[in-house]
């Protein structure tokens, strides 16, 4: 992932907007000891890849229902660093599915301009929907 979007990930857990009770107190140290070091530390490290063998029914649905998400997150899964859109290919399918799943019920990034379209767009998505989606997303390299 870019720095950015660890920035952003940072900021959003030290305010409250991404919940999490491990994360929070660690946030807001990470927030005064220095940030940008530590997400330029933690992009860049090399991704590995996980081990874990995708339902190919689920890969090949979740393919299909993978239109809306390519046109922020590209057509690889790749993502838009400048627009600090995260990187959804080759993330483990069920932290995929988790946020996803906080997504849709609004408990990530509450208030969030820049997801509320993805927001609205997953309210009618089902929750099997979403697990193929993070199949899908997690095939990719």
């Amino acid at each position: 992932m870019d720095p950015g979007y660890f920035r952003k990930a940072i900021d959003d857990y030290a305010a409250g907007r991404r919940l999490s009770a491990e994360m929070e107190p660690f946030a807001k140290q990470v927030k005064l000891l220095g940030v940008d070091e530590l997400a330029t530390f933690f992009a860049a490290q090399r991704r590995t890849l996980g081990t874990s063998r995708p339902d190919r029914a689920a890969v090949e649905r979740g393919r299909t229902a993978a239109a809306p998400c390519l046109t922020c997150h590209g057509p690889e899964g790749h993502g838009d660093p400048a627009k600090l859109v995260p990187r959804l290919a080759g993330q483990p399918a069920v932290y995929l599915r988790n946020q996803l799943l906080l997504f849709k019920a609004d408990r990530r990034s509450p208030g969030d301009e820049a997801v509320s379209k993805m927001k609205t767009a997953l309210k009618s998505i089902g929750d099997d929907t979403l697990a193929d989606l993070a199949a899908y997303f997690a095939s990719l390299k």
